[in-house]
């Protein structure tokens, strides 16, 4: 076994591997404009405080004289009065004088005189109903009839009037109408009568046609059921077929 011994060498580990990949930039962070034009713009107000621990006082000197405190606001207007040369002139004032002489007024004998003219009072009827005075008005009180001495006592009252009147035109509106209504019977002519007998006997062919192609053998509920049907069907036209023959004048209701 031999052993070699390597004094000097230029090999480096680091130079054998790979270098990674380098790492891909990163995008800038996003910065709105209007917040640094913000805090361009801010004005920083220093030394605030939340004020005085006790508020101090004034001195004695600096107290609330007449017209200093808070008074009504005024109310500003832009009302402007543009006058022109055309007003007329301010009227003078008359001459001192002698002042209207009030005519002299006899105040008793016109006092006098109302009390002539005006009327006394209606006493009002009264009923003294206690030996202590007390007084009772007789209006009202159901001492004298007064109800029973109305005008309009026992007639009967407008609107009841009213009603019986709207009903009695309704009443003679339907007597008129049943008096002058037009017959419901009409009578048919000989065109219109013989048309209806060809319809009658034309119906009767084809139910007839239709009766004959039923199968002879009726075994079943439902042919027994239609072929029953359709006699009475054939019954019913052969009756009517017969009735229009034998009856010259037909009347008919609408």
């Amino acid at each position: 076994m031999s052993l070699v011994e390597i004094v000097k060498h230029d090999e480096v580990i680091y130079t054998i591997l790979d270098k990674p990949p380098p790492e891909p930039p990163k995008t800038p962070r996003y910065e709105s404009k209007l917040e640094r034009q913000l805090k361009e713009t801010k004005i920083p107000q220093l030394r605030r405080t939340f004020g005085y621990a006790e508020t101090p006082l004034k001195p004695p000197d600096q107290f609330l004289k007449k017209g200093q405190g808070l008074g009504q606001p005024v109310k500003k207007s832009d009302h402007k009065c543009f006058t022109s040369g055309h007003l007329p002139p301010v009227p003078k004032r008359p001459p001192p004088g002698k002042k209207p002489e009030k005519p002299k007024i006899n105040f008793k004998v016109v006092n006098i005189k109302k009390a002539i003219k005006i009327k006394g009072k209606p006493v009002e009827p009264r009923l003294v109903d206690t030996k202590d005075g007390h007084i009772k008005k007789i209006k009202g009180s159901g001492e004298v009839p007064e109800y029973c001495l109305r005008p309009d006592f026992g007639q009967m009252p407008a609107y009841l009037v009213k009603r019986n009147r709207r009903i009695q035109r309704e009443l003679d509106k339907i007597k008129y109408a049943e008096e002058h209504k037009e017959s419901l019977c009409k009578l048919i002519n000989a065109e219109e009568r013989q048309k209806l007998l060809d319809d009658l006997k034309y119906n009767w062919q084809l139910m007839q046609k239709a009766f004959l192609q039923l199968p002879m053998l009726t075994d079943t509920i439902p042919k027994i059921l239609r072929k029953t049907k359709m006699e009475q069907e054939l019954k019913q036209l052969e009756k009517d077929i017969a009735l229009v023959e034998s009856n010259p004048y037909i009347y008919i209701y609408e």
